[in-house]
């Protein structure tokens, strides 16, 4: 062995408030984007919490590099009630995110790691039903 990587996923709490007017805002999409190492995944994993615990939200992660939610059976407790939906291989991510839509009625749908263009134009415009 030449060497060991150890990434442990940190919860740490109140990093959604900087986008709280964001939150109520509507059924807008968010985009984070930032070099490496600077804490959107983080963010991402407090803002899951946030809209399935605090504010009753059907939330659904797409964990493409299993990030989020952690690499185990059991999701890592910073993203609260959320799903979590792991990706066997990131070329499959956008099946992954069909199936969620479809499967699990999310009202809010959130992804991490959509890191080339083909993956990005692999992904179909999502819509999720609203509940009248």
């Amino acid at each position: 062995m030449v060497g060991l990587t150890c990434r442990v996923g940190r919860a740490v709490k109140g990093h959604v408030d900087m986008i709280a007017d964001l939150l109520h805002a509507g059924d807008e999409s968010i985009l984070f984007l930032g070099r490496p190492g600077v804490g959107k995944t983080t963010v991402i994993r407090e803002l899951a919490r946030v809209l399935s615990d605090v504010h009753g939200k059907r939330v659904v992660i797409i964990d493409t590099s299993n990030e989020i939610g952690g690499d185990g059976d059991v999701p890592h407790p910073a993203i609260g009630s959320a799903r979590r939906m792991q990706v066997p291989n990131p070329s499959l991510q956008h099946l992954v995110m069909i199936e969620a839509v479809e499967n699990h009625t999310p009202e809010i749908v959130i992804v991490d790691e959509i890191g080339t263009c083909v993956r990005l134009s692999q992904i179909p415009p999502l819509r999720v039903p609203t509940q009248d």
